[in-house]
Formats: structure tokens, sequence, C-alpha cells
């Protein structure tokens, strides 16, 4: 009996210490990991005036968060429609469809297209950029 009062008193003289020392002045901050790129690749790499490549950036975020995509190029690589640059924030898809742009130089050049993701949270990682060569 004597041995279970003073455990009920330790318990309780611990848990007093611990309420104590906790700070609620500053709540716990949530922490938001950077997306984590797994791969940017494109296929075929090397393309005719009047064909397409496909780019894939592979990314995931260890929160869960929703990653977005946001492509950029210069006028050597266009999307479908585009008339100048390429220029895609926010995209959901992580594939993208790509044909030569007009300033491509003969008889051959090189276009790049440029991934970087987000997970609207703040965090962010660049995939880097795959070459395509185009053959006029």
């Amino acid at each position: 009996m004597v041995r279970s009062v003073w455990l009920v008193a330790a318990l309780a003289i611990g848990v007093i210490v611990c309420v104590a020392a906790c700070d609620t002045s500053s709540p716990l901050q949530v922490v938001n990991h950077d997306p984590r790129v797994h791969s940017l690749t494109a296929f075929p790499t090397t393309i005719g005036p009047s064909d397409s490549a496909i780019v894939v950036c592979l990314a995931t975020d260890a929160d869960g968060d929703t990653v977005v995509y946001d492509w950029t190029s210069d006028c050597r690589m266009l999307k479908k429609g585009g008339f100048s640059k390429l220029t895609l924030y926010n995209r959901f898809d992580h594939t993208l469809v790509v044909y030569p742009g007009a300033c491509n130089r003969a008889p051959v050049d090189t276009g790049w297209v440029d991934c970087e993701v987000r997970d609207g949270r703040g965090g962010g990682a660049r995939a880097g950029y795959v070459q395509i060569i185009v053959r006029q």
C-alpha cells in the first residue's frame, strides 16, 4: 500500500513538472517537405521539323501534397498551338508534348525544356532540363 502511494505521488509530480515545463506560447509548427524529383526525360531525343517529343517529369511529395509542374523553354520548343516560347505554370500533368519552334537553326539545333515542381505550401524542387535535338 505504501508502495502504491509513492508510485501515485511520483506520477503526479512527474505530470506537474511536465505540464509546468510545456511552453504553450509557441504552438507546434507543421513541417513541410520539398517535393522530390525522381526523373526528367524526353522521348524521342531527336525530332524533325514536323515531329513531336514527350517530356516526362516524375516527382512526389513526402507530405502527400499535390505537386504542380512549371514548364519553360525558349522559342526552340513549343507546346501545340504555341507561337513564341513555352511557359506553363501550375500544370497538374507530369507529361508535356512539345514541337519544334520557329527559331531553330538549320541544319541541326538543340532545344531544351525545363521543369520545376512545387507543392503549393512553399516547397519546391528544380528537376533541371532535357535537351531535344531538332534536325531540319
